[in-house]
């Protein structure tokens, strides 16, 4: 049984954190899902103390959809700052941060270099920490297009991903949370592996969409040269169980591949790409 009572999701409100907000208290534990909208800032810091106390277990899933330095720096840098100083204060036994795969590797794309800061912050919190990297998720997979989609074609780099959906990814963090045992690194990923160009035609087979692949060898992801395995984990510690086929059978994926829930980054993206 878990001796965690009570547990705060930062980004509790959004696409992952609701899903961790919704399973952990399926399993009898206090939650708040903290965001601005409940009155909580990370980067004011306006909110934390209240939030945090008497919680046990502090799961950041909080992010924010930019491609701009300055903006990216200040939100993970400084919020993070912000949330470990307040952990500490509150006596948080166990931080989990959800980061992603490859973080480490692609210091040329500045979401990932300020992504990997946030990481680091955490490590150097003195609170006990975990951090889980996730392979990109499916719901990513329109954002993902735009970023690489000039005129009727989408021209990606010649890479491997195993996306995750968003449900296992919202799981895994639940379970990580009430953990008996904490681990300082977990890299999670979904069940299949293939090209990224692969991924995309997979994508737009389900809506119809008449955009052609065509993949740019020299293409970035998004300002950072990488490799074929760059954004895949080597060895998974935890695998997703939803499969691309069974996923998008739903009315719900269906609606997501549709539409571009993310569309003022993906102009960030398309930007990155044209640098």
């Amino acid at each position: 049984m878990s001796k965690v009572m009570k547990a705060v999701v930062l980004g509790g409100s959004g696409m992952i954190g609701s899903i961790v907000v919704r399973r952990l208290r399926a399993s009898g534990i206090e939650v708040v899902a903290a965001s601005r909208r409940s009155g909580v800032d990370t980067m004011t810091g306006v909110g934390l103390e209240a939030a945090f106390s008497g919680a046990d277990v502090v799961v950041d899933t909080s992010d924010v959809h930019s491609f701009d330095e300055a903006t990216l720096r200040e939100f993970f840098s400084v919020s993070g700052e912000n949330v470990s100083k307040a952990e500490r204060q509150a006596g948080v036994r166990h931080h989990v941060t959800l980061s992603i795969v490859g973080v480490d590797q692609l210091p040329g794309n500045p979401y990932y270099k300020d992504k990997f800061a946030q990481e680091n912050v955490a490590r150097a919190s003195g609170i006990s920490s975990t951090i889980v990297r996730s392979a990109q998720f499916f719901e990513f997979l329109p954002t993902i297009a735009g970023g690489f989609t000039k005129g009727a074609a989408v021209n990606p780099p010649d890479a491997l991903l195993q996306p995750i959906a968003a449900e296992n990814v919202g799981e895994i963090l639940a379970d990580v949370a009430v953990g008996q045992t904490v681990e300082s690194l977990l890299q999670i990923a979904g069940p299949e592996r293939a090209s990224i160009g692969d991924w995309l035609e997979r994508a737009f087979a389900v809506t119809n969409d008449d955009r052609s692949v065509v993949v740019d060898r020299d293409a970035t992801w998004f300002g950072a040269p990488l490799e074929q395995g760059s954004l895949v984990p080597t060895h998974p510690d935890r695998v997703g169980t939803t499969l691309f086929s069974e996923w998008t059978s739903t009315s719900e994926a269906k609606r997501v591949l549709g539409s571009n829930r993310y569309a003022e980054a993906s102009v960030d993206l398309a930007k990155q790409v044209a640098k």
